[in-house]
């Protein structure tokens, strides 16, 4: 099954699935204040702002 990448975000090149945009934010390379678009949205959203928001909390949460 192809992975659909439907996700842009501002500043980065090329487009990103959900699973390679969850990888980004648990590796620290996306930080909250970034945003994201895809084809049918008509602006840009923070990444603290969105779904993925939940993905930023979980690593905080983390204890090791």
């Amino acid at each position: 099954m192809k992975k659909s990448k439907i996700w842009r975000v501002k500043g980065f090149e090329g487009a990103f699935s959900d699973e390679e945009l969850i990888e980004l934010i648990w590796s620290g390379e996306l930080k909250p204040d970034y945003a994201i678009t895809t084809r049918e949205m008509k602006k840009w959203v923070k990444l603290k702002d969105s779904i993925y928001q939940y993905y930023m909390e979980a690593r905080e949460d983390e204890t090791v």
